[in-house]
């Protein structure tokens, strides 16, 4: 093989080498942040709604996310409020099953475009969540049906 051939092989080998390193290190950095947490102990923290996603595939977003908020306190008292609603009860949590067991919201009746109704209807039927970039997502024991949170601020 001449000098030339052997030259661009090496180069080109050296090219693919560095090509290979540099986007897998990137995704790998990408794929940690993005990565889910299966258990993080919920007393103390504070969540607000993201979105809700139901039956049919619906996705609703709350216009005013802090209108929405859970309160996981200590001995596992759950307050928060739901729109114009207060929320209370209890929640229990081991790995990455969840539940909320007495759980009760007020009934006011609160404005047009109000979640508060979504909301309590599946938080009473949430079985499990899990943890991605930051966010808490609750699953029900409707199959397709997400409930999403952030930290509150």
């Amino acid at each position: 093989m001449d000098t030339r051939k052997l030259r661009s092989l090496l180069f080109t080998s050296l090219l693919a080498a560095f090509a290979s390193c540099g986007p897998a290190e990137q995704g790998e950095e990408q794929e940690a942040s993005n990565s889910a947490v299966e258990f993080a102990p919920l007393e103390g923290t504070n969540w607000q709604l993201v979105q809700l996603v139901v039956t049919g595939g619906f996705v609703f977003t709350p216009e005013e996310p802090g209108k929405y908020v859970l309160n996981f306190r200590s001995e596992n008292r759950l307050t928060g409020t739901s729109d114009c609603n207060r929320i209370t009860g209890a929640w229990q949590q081991e790995s990455t099953t969840l539940r909320f067991e007495p759980f009760s919201a007020t009934r006011s009746l609160c404005e047009p475009g109000s979640l508060h109704n979504y909301l309590v209807l599946n938080l009473g039927a949430v079985v499990a969540h899990t943890f991605l970039d930051g966010h808490m997502i609750m699953t029900t024991t409707t199959e397709g049906v997400e409930i999403e949170f952030e930290p509150s601020k």
